[in-house]
């Protein structure tokens, strides 16, 4: 597990999308306004597995 540096907290996931998982309300704004962030940082994150595990095998 890696921990980003951003976080995404929703309170409150049900009322935050709708049916077809589109944000709404308070919650769903503030889901719009963090995801693009966290999403960055897990991507970042991502891609410097992906480049450690090919320089180096995993200790497991």
């Amino acid at each position: 597990m890696v921990v980003v540096s951003s976080t995404l907290a929703v309170g409150g996931i049900g009322r935050a999308l709708d049916a077809e998982g589109k944000p709404v309300g308070d919650g769903g704004a503030a889901l719009t306004r963090a995801f693009p962030r966290f999403a960055d940082d897990l991507a970042w994150w991502t891609g410097a597995a992906r480049e450690q595990r090919a320089r180096v095998a995993p200790p497991y």
